[in-house]
């Protein structure tokens, strides 16, 4: 799970520069391209904060990714 975190902070820093986009804009794009399911981050979360979606991934264990991936 560390190494999916590490990937979405680089992607995170890099749409962090794009002014226009807010940050539910950020964490939308995030689930979208790593295929995480939103709702249920957003719900675990109680905010769709990309900051807070990194360190979320990085504190899960191996077995709680399933309920994170959108398949």
């Amino acid at each position: 799970m560390y190494e999916l975190a590490s990937l979405l902070e680089v992607r995170l820093w890099e749409l962090d520069e794009n002014l226009e986009l807010t940050t539910e804009d950020m964490f939308d794009i995030l689930c979208q391209e790593y295929h995480l399911n939103a709702d249920f981050i957003e719900t675990a979360l109680s905010c769709k904060c990309p900051f807070a979606l990194t360190g979320f991934l990085k504190e899960l264990q191996d077995l709680d990714i399933a309920n994170c991936l959108d398949y």
